[in-house]
This record gives structure tokens, C-alpha cells and sequence, in this order.
């Protein structure tokens, strides 16, 4: 049995759809699985144990001949017994459609005109249903289409991921204590909490810190995020700032050895998720039901404003992320570490 995932982007979806890699696995254990995936997100797959072959796309494949013709006899290099499109995007769909396989599957309102490119249209979504349940009823179908009729019954749980060995049994050298992870940026600027809030919050873990080291996160290139952070670092002794400094990886194992985790709605929360860590999470723009938590300890922080969630990259204020308070945050965060 050989099958494609087809997964590329952003960090926290390919996150949200190795549970379906477990499940796949776990019916077809013999099975060959390669996984197509944007290489900003390729390191957490690498050296997976049920990957057979990473296929990577980079965001300028289909702009390049020569990237695009190396890619595309990559991708035909294998006949497949089924790709599945957990992506739902033009390009995935472009991808299925021109992979050598037998089944060619999606959901019916998959976007951009993806689902012209399946061969086997599944029933539309809930999109009120969460992520990682909605790519685990489409990893049913597929169990069910290639043959194994008994898997009929309503998954209950959520299938554990899997990471590579190097992620589940490294540990970071610099670390000296327990600590706890805070990341308060994202791709929308919308997401983020406010940095007044964060401060106010570090501040009310002075006790704390004496068992607790915080280590902040965040990509090189959120520049604002990378000059508060240097500055906190600077006032606060038990805070770190590793803004730009860790690798997909590195922060994959800061995460899982962890003690808690406080983020915003971002690629490393779903992360902390599938280690089960304990979690606090911050819901303004978004809806925690579709992209939340979902796995181990966790407590949502979520605005009742009546426009949340609102879905949008701008927005003049964050009312809705400033409805969240840090002394809310602390006193949850300390039951969370007891």
C-alpha cells in the first residue's frame, strides 16, 4: 500500500494532521507513506518513522521551471494507491491532480477549486469542526475506501502523534532549570496579545520564578517581537529571550520538556498540544472550537466580545485580545503548575 499526504503549511496544520498519520498507520502498518510539505515546515517531518519519503515544495515551485520540473518528477516517480488532500487549496489541488494514483481525494467544499482535481469528492466539512477531527473523518474515509469496511465506528479519541527520535530524545544544553514557554506572536497581528500585558504578567511570575526559568519564542523575522523581547530579557533576570534563535526542531524539544505553555493562537501552540503539555491559550480573531487546543491540560482565554471571532488579519484595536487579563492568566498558570 503506498499513500501521499498532501500537508504543506502553516506549521500548526501539519501538527494537526499527524494524528491522521497515526491512524493511517496503525491500519495500514506495512504501508509506504510519503508526505508533500512547504520546507519552512519540513524539519518537524524529518526522519519520521512512518514517513517513508518527504517531498518538499518550496513557495516558488510553481514559479520556476527547472524547481517545478524537479518537483513534478519527484512526485511522479511512484503511483500512489491514494493522495490525500488535507490542504484544500489551489495548489494541493494541482499536486493531486497531477500524482499518479488510483484515488484522488478531498472534501467536496475544499477551497481555491481544489475539489476539480479529485477523482473522489467526500461530503462538505463542518467548518465549525475542529482541525484535527476534520482531517481525522477524512483519514476515515480513506480507510474505508481502501478496504478495511470494519472501521465503522466513531473515533473517540485522538490518536497520539508521533515526532522523530531526535526531537523526543534530545534536550537543549543550555537549559538549568524548569521553565516555562511564553509565545506571544503569530502570523496576523491580530492574534498577538499585547505586550503591556505580557510585561504585567512577567511581572506577577517574580514569585514564581524561583522554580521557574520563562523563555520567550518567536521567529527571526518578527523584528518588533525580537526588540521587546531583548528588552524584557534585559529588565527581568528569569526571563529569556529566544526570539530568532532556535531552529523548527530546537523549539519542537523546548517545548516538550517544558512545564507549561502560554501562547497565542501560532503554529508552536499546536506543538505544545501534541506533547500534551499543560496550556494556556489566547483566543480573540480566531475560534479555539476550530483551531484551539486539543490535547493534554489546557484552558482557553477567549474574549465574549459579540465580534469574536471575527477572522480577520487587521483590525483597527484589539479589543478582544485586551479583554483577556494577565491576572486572570497568572492565577490559571499557577494552578496549572501545581
Amino acid at each position: 500500500m503506498k499513500l501521499l499526504i498532501i500537508k504543506l503549511s502553516s506549521l500548526g496544520d501539519v501538527v494537526q494532521t499527524l494524528p491522521s498519520l497515526t491512524l493511517l498507520k496503525k491500519y495500514f502498518p506495512s504501508s509506504q507513506i510519503d508526505w508533500i510539505v512547504d520546507e519552512r515546515n519540513a524539519e518537524i517531518l524529518k526522519d519520521h518513522p512512518y514517513i517513508n519519503k518527504l517531498i518538499i515544495f518550496s513557495k516558488d515551485t510553481l514559479f520556476s521551471f527547472q524547481k517545478f520540473f524537479r518537483f513534478l518528477k519527484n512526485l511522479r516517480s511512484e503511483k500512489y494507491d491514494a493522495v490525500i488532500d488535507y490542504q484544500g487549496l489551489f495548489k494541493s489541488g494541482i499536486i493531486t491532480g497531477l500524482a499518479k494514483t488510483k484515488y484522488k481525494i478531498g472534501f467536496s467544499n475544499h477551497r481555491e477549486g481544489s475539489p476539480f482535481f479529485y477523482n473522489f469528492k467526500l461530503p462538505p466539512y463542518d467548518k465549525n469542526l475542529h482541525a484535527v477531527k476534520r482531517y481525522l473523518i477524512l483519514t476515515k474515509k480513506v480507510i474505508e475506501i481502501l478496504g478495511k469496511f470494519e472501521y465503522l465506528e466513531l473515533f473517540e479519541e485522538i490518536p497520539d502523534p508521533i515526532f522523530s527520535s531526535d526531537i523526543l530524545n534530545k534536550n537543549l544544553e543550555f537549559i538549568r532549570k524548569p521553565y516555562i514557554v511564553f509565545i506571544p506572536s503569530a502570523r496576523w497581528k491580530t492574534k498577538w496579545w499585547l505586550f503591556s500585558y505580557w510585561e504585567r504578567l512577567i511581572e506577577l511570575c517574580k514569585e514564581t520564578a524561583e522554580n521557574f526559568d520563562i523563555f520567550i519564542t518567536g521567529s527571526f523575522s518578527d523584528l518588533e517581537l525580537k526588540s521587546w523581547a531583548q528588552e524584557i530579557e534585559r529588565k527581568y533576570p528569569y526571563v529569556y529571550s529566544l526570539v530568532g534563535k532556535l531552529s523548527l526542531r530546537e523549539l519542537s524539544i523546548l517545548i516538550k520538556n517544558s512545564k507549561a505553555v502560554v501562547s497565542v493562537d501560532t503554529g508552536p501552540m499546536h506543538i505544545a498540544s501534541a506533547f500534551k503539555k499543560p496550556t494556556i491559550a489566547f483566543f480573540g480573531p480566531t475560534s479555539p472550537e476550530r483551531t484551539g487546543p486539543w490535547a493534554g491540560n489546557y484552558k482557553i482565554f477567549k474574549s465574549s466580545l459579540p465580534c469574536s471571532p471575527c477572522f480577520k488579519k487587521k483590525c483597527k484595536d484589539w479589543k478582544c485580545m485586551a479583554k483577556i487579563k494577565p491576572e486572570e492568566v497568572k492565577k490559571t498558570l499557577d494552578e496549572l503548575l501545581s
